[in-house]
């Protein structure tokens, strides 16, 4: 009788101790993994690239003259901006201005020698890496050459694209973007010009 009282004691015994032991073990719970970097910020930088134009040119004449003239050629510039970012999602605004040497064939009868934009953005963010789309109002500034005379022309119309950026460091940023734009029709001397054009560009920026 004794030996079974002190058995079924001590199997008590390792049963509450095991107990224990199982309820001092930690539970390990899976971390919310959330945008580290933050990129709420201004930042102002610089980029360069080339670009594509294709302008459609109507002279008044009787029978009216219609032709295309493809442009293409280098940029650079400077842009700035801010950035707010909520969760993962980044917002912000930014502008650009670029020199351009976009042109007909270099022989300078058609070019776009300056064009910018201010544009919203919206991106999502996977820790330093963003990817964004961005859109909003364009300018540009061209000359062409025709059989009638010279003209300057002031074209505004729209600018959209897609881009991606990466945070090297936590000022230092780096980017590549891809932008369409349609500066729609500016009238010239007895005539009009239509004019859309594609970008590619890589910059570089500083955020404060």
């Amino acid at each position: 009788m004794f030996s079974i009282r002190r058995t079924a004691f001590t199997a008590t015994i390792l049963l509450a101790w095991g107990g224990c032991a199982l309820a001092a073990d930690p539970v390990y719970e899976e971390p919310v993994v959330a945008s580290v970097y933050d990129w709420s910020g201004v930042y102002l930088g610089l980029q360069a690239g080339y670009g594509w134009a294709d302008a459609d040119v109507t002279i008044f004449t009787n029978p009216p003259l219609v032709g295309t003239a493809d442009l293409d050629g280098a940029f650079a510039g400077a842009l700035a901006g801010y950035n707010f970012q909520s969760g993962n999602f980044v917002f912000g605004v930014e502008g650009d201005i670029n020199k351009s040497w976009i042109e007909l064939d270099d022989d300078g009868d058609a070019e776009i020698d300056w064009f910018g934009s201010v544009r919203g953005r919206v991106g999502y963010a996977w820790d330093r890496t963003l990817l964004f789309g961005t859109a909003g109002i364009a300018f540009a500034h061209g000359e062409v050459s025709t059989v009638v005379e010279d003209d300057d022309m002031s074209f505004t119309g729209w600018t959209a694209g897609l881009g991606a950026e990466h945070a090297f460091t936590d000022n230092w940023l780096g980017r590549a973007e891809y932008r369409y734009y349609d500066f729609g029709t500016e009238d010239i001397t007895r005539g009009e010009v239509d004019l859309t054009m594609h970008t590619v560009s890589v910059g570089i920026a500083y955020k404060f």
